[in-house]
């Protein structure tokens, strides 16, 4: 005889709704709160610092060598410039993708109302990096709003009291178009490397001796610089090599023996035949520092724009902004005196 556990029936009680007003100062105490606490700096400090061990990388092969028992080995020309160099390359290309990926998600939430903290920190990889790959294609104005950068004509507003209006509105227009170039080229350098930075994810796809040692030539090259050439291990069908970077299509077959070439593009189609798959051109970690610090300052630049929205006007009915200077990294701020300060549904597309 048994017996039956008597069964939870399931609560159909749904919480209460929160009221949008709630919502909405939940969401913006979320939005101080991640920007407060996140370091949009952090991953370009790591590349400066993968930089300098390729620069020295000697000095960490002779550190592996001291360390391990297997002595010497480690701190040879034919590892240090061959493996060593080929590793840390990719993983600076690696951190800078991911960076990339970082900007991708602030710009994709940044005129979030109601959800910043649900979207920001649940997203789906692929929706973002798609996202990225379309700031490729965007015009100016389009990038602006992103930025949650005001429109010419209410900045023409804010600036009417000014000795030079057609030569700061000029300095203006010229900030916006600066900082649409510079999404763009940190877009573009992410669709030349983002599949590279998908196999990094698999490190032994990563053919760090495709050629065995390296040569002499390239052992003194590669003292002298910071670049390298990278490849990854690839089986994939032409199909699938086809839709990728036109950058990244030069395929290579290393060692491939005679009695495949005649059955070669089914052994090919069939992911049977193992291939080098190219990054594109020689990395030099001097760009990639530079790309990675371009993102430190757009997402400085995104961070305090969004948080001017939420603060509204201040003192002297000032309104805030910034855009990226001239120089190097550098940062404007944007002083406008206004009426009544702008809100997020402006900058909707």
């Amino acid at each position: 005889m048994t017996s039956k556990r008597p069964s939870k029936k399931r609560s159909t009680q749904r919480p209460p709704l929160v009221p949008v007003a709630v919502r909405r100062a939940v969401n913006e105490a979320a939005v101080r709160q991640f920007f407060a606490a996140s370091d949009p700096a952090w991953r370009w400090v790591l590349i400066l610092g993968l930089r300098d061990l390729r620069a020295n990388a000697s000095r960490l092969g002779n550190l592996a060598a001291n360390e391990s028992p297997e002595g010497a080995g480690w701190a040879e020309d034919r590892y240090v410039f061959g493996p060593l160099v080929h590793g840390l390359t990719a993983a600076a290309v690696n951190e800078c993708a991911q960076h990339c990926e970082d900007l991708f998600a602030v710009l994709m939430f940044l005129r979030e109302q109601l959800e910043f903290a649900k979207r920001m920190l649940s997203y789906k990889a692929g929706t973002v990096t798609q996202f990225g790959m379309r700031l490729r294609e965007l015009d100016d104005e389009a990038i602006r709003r992103l930025f949650i950068v005001p429109d010419a004509s209410l900045v023409e507003g804010g600036l009417t009291g000014s000795e030079d209006l057609s030569g700061h509105l000029a300095v203006f227009n010229d900030a916006v178009a600066r900082l649409a170039q510079r999404v763009r080229r940190v877009a573009e350098w992410y669709a030349t490397y983002e599949d590279f930075h998908v196999q990094y994810k698999h490190g032994l796809k990563l053919a760090m001796r495709p050629y065995g040692d390296p040569t002499l030539e390239a052992i003194d090259e590669r003292r002298a610089n910071v670049s390298a050439a990278l490849m990854a291990f690839t089986n994939e069908p032409i199909s699938a090599m086809l839709r990728g970077s036109s950058q990244q299509q030069g395929m290579i077959f290393p060692n491939l023996i005679p009695e495949a070439q005649a059955h070669l593009a089914a052994l090919v189609e069939e992911r049977a035949v193992l291939r080098y798959k190219m990054s594109g051109p020689p990395v030099d970690l001097n760009e990639v520092v530079e790309i990675s610090g371009t993102v430190v300052q757009l997402l400085r630049i995104a961070a305090a724009n969004r948080l001017a929205v939420a603060s509204g006007l201040g003192e002297g009915s000032i309104y805030s902004f910034e855009l990226p200077g001239d120089r190097r990294y550098e940062v404007v701020t944007v002083a406008l005196e206004l009426d009544t300060a702008p809100v997020l549904d402006d900058f909707r597309s």
